[in-house]
């Protein structure tokens, strides 16, 4: 079975994921026991100072190895707690959207579907015959796959970066043998969380968009036969991108809640207006193309299109001023003056004739 590209595309990420932990477990626990002793040098340093007895350095001691020790128990078991956290949402989410493991290239596949479906009813209607109706669907299709390809981008994106939690950014749990850089490892857990619940949200919209697509293709497939062709392709189209929109923004709003910071600005409608602004122009391009070509195919075929209407219908040449030969006035430049006549016996000009052309 041929993968989708974007499928294809995951699975390179899921075998990096591997490469890139290899390679930063080992900086982390160097880091960690760095920032560990510096810790304890400095706790040291200041019950010191403060004279403490016997009983204040022991407790002072447990205290901090206890500290130290759960940091450690976190970066020792990390790759297995970090890596649950993330899956534990992933999988209530497929689960209560009831599309179980769904891959971006099954989303990519249910753009192709429809735009193929469109295409093909863009075909049977006529591009001659019916050329309003058959450019309808052809931006139909194109804005609809335009829009399946971004929610399987997004669906990519949150998949990607839930790998870069776990194994690139894994170095940030180095962090905990200290108490002034503890914060990082706090804010990498809420991170995980934070993909985590995306990640959930994305497939539970996914799962009702899947469903309802389903009836999307079949409108599509027998569209160019409905009583209003090219309004049942624009009712799609305005699905489609509804679509979009409850995956690309409605995700990052509850991410950005549950980090305390707003997510949805208008950058973020920038950012979706302009593909979809971009594939509107490409389709209307595609439109004055086949327009061009079909009105040049129309012309061709019409009564007298030979040599004759092409020789009527060319322009006449330019008409020079006074004075100019005829040869030289369809060139477009003027007639040599004539040449003096010579007096054959003194060798001087001979007088202008006074004969007047009658």
């Amino acid at each position: 079975m041929q993968v989708s590209p974007p499928t294809q595309f995951l699975q390179t990420f899921q075998q990096m994921r591997g490469q890139w932990f290899a390679a930063v477990q080992g900086p982390a626990q160097t880091l960690f026991g760095l920032l560990a002793l510096i810790e304890f040098a400095w706790s040291a340093a200041v019950l010191a100072l403060e004279r403490t007895d016997l009983q204040s350095w022991t407790a002072g001691l447990i205290r901090k190895l206890m500290w130290i020790g759960a940091f450690y128990a976190l970066l020792v078991f990390g790759p297995t707690w970090i890596p649950a956290i993330i899956d534990s949402f992933t999988q209530l989410g497929q689960q209560a959207s009831g599309v179980g493991p769904l891959q971006p290239g099954a989303v990519f596949q249910r753009g192709l579907d429809i735009g193929g479906a469109l295409f093909g009813g863009a075909s049977d209607a006529g591009f001659l015959s019916n050329f309003g109706t058959a450019m309808a669907m052809v931006f139909a299709a194109i804005l609809s796959f335009v829009a399946f390809c971004f929610i399987s981008i997004q669906l990519v994106a949150a998949l990607v970066e839930s790998y870069i939690v776990v194994a690139a950014a894994f170095f940030f749990l180095g962090f905990g043998g200290s108490r002034w850089s503890a914060p990082y490892v706090e804010k990498y857990i809420a991170l995980a969380v934070g993909v985590g619940v995306k990640i959930m949200v994305l497939f539970l919209l996914i799962g009702v968009g899947m469903a309802l697509s389903a009836g999307w293709v079949a409108v599509a497939q027998t569209v160019a036969t409905s009583p209003n062709p090219a309004m049942g392709a624009l009712d799609i189209v305005g699905e489609s991108l509804i679509f979009l929109a409850l995956c690309w923004f409605v995700p990052k709003i509850v991410a950005g809640v549950l980090g305390g910071s707003p997510a949805f600005t208008g950058g973020e409608i920038i950012a979706v207006a302009t593909p979809i602004a971009y594939g509107a122009v490409m389709a209307a391009q595609t439109a004055v193309s086949l327009a061009s070509s079909g009105i040049g195919a129309l012309a061709g075929a019409g009564p007298g299109a030979g040599g004759a209407a092409t020789a009527s219908a060319a322009p006449p040449g330019p008409v020079g001023p006074p004075g100019m030969s005829g040869a030289s006035a369809s060139g477009g430049q003027p007639a040599p003056p004539a040449l003096p006549t010579m007096n054959a016996g003194t060798g001087q000009p001979a007088p202008p004739s006074n004969n007047s052309a009658a």
